[in-house]
């Protein structure tokens, strides 16, 4: 049975897959943007603010808590 790879996900866009949105760029590892994102301080944590964010709606929203 051949083995599927796994779909890389976007660090900038959580919870969207890797659309390869940046030219030339074959996933999230070799992404321009997101190079430029996490090597920037100030972006990196706007990313986490949002990460959370969201990440909170989401249990708010789960049926059964």
């Amino acid at each position: 049975m051949p083995r599927t790879l796994p779909d890389a996900r976007c660090p900038i866009r959580p919870g969207d897959a890797c659309s390869l949105c940046q030219p030339g760029a074959t996933g999230p590892q070799d992404c321009g943007l997101v190079y430029l994102v996490m090597a920037d301080p100030d972006l990196r944590e706007e990313l986490n603010r949002v990460r959370r964010l969201q990440q909170q709606d989401v249990v708010r929203i789960s049926p059964g808590r």
